[in-house]
């Protein structure tokens, strides 16, 4: 039971940094909609993109996680995210380009994300399973 409540709130991380990145998708699409017609404006365009479709598939993994018990979300859900905010971290954050907070959110719920889910799992790899004796009792 607590490998369980453990991987639900990891998941409630990783929606909650979906969230972020929804909202950091319309921070960059309004961006791109002030710049005029260029190459500028198509990049800031694709980076949107890509926010928004990390974000919906955190979500939608997340959600298959929790209400289906479906295990491959663990390792997707880190992928996406940790493509998604290392190469933040790494060409935003570092060179501050951007303020650690708010900037840190989302390096933050994802940390919290892997956090959870990963003692959710280790924790339902170390209960004991029940041996099911091939004779009827």
């Amino acid at each position: 039971m607590t490998a369980r409540i453990l991987s639900t709130l990891g998941y409630a991380f990783y929606l909650l940094w979906a969230a972020l990145h929804v909202q950091a998708g319309n921070a960059v699409a309004r961006l791109g909609r002030s710049q005029h017609h260029s190459m500028v404006q198509a990049r800031l365009y694709q980076d949107a993109w890509t926010l928004y479709f990390a974000a919906g598939l955190i979500a939608v993994f997340s959600v298959l996680a929790v209400f289906r018990g479906w295990q491959p979300a663990y390792w997707l859900v880190f992928g996406i995210a940790f493509v998604t905010d290392v190469s933040f971290v790494i060409f935003v954050l570092v060179p501050h380009y951007m303020a650690l907070w708010p900037g840190l959110q989302g390096p933050l719920a994802w940390a919290g994300g892997l956090l959870f889910t990963t003692a959710g799992l280790i924790l339902s790899c170390r209960r004991p399973q029940r041996r099911r004796s091939a004779w009827p009792e």
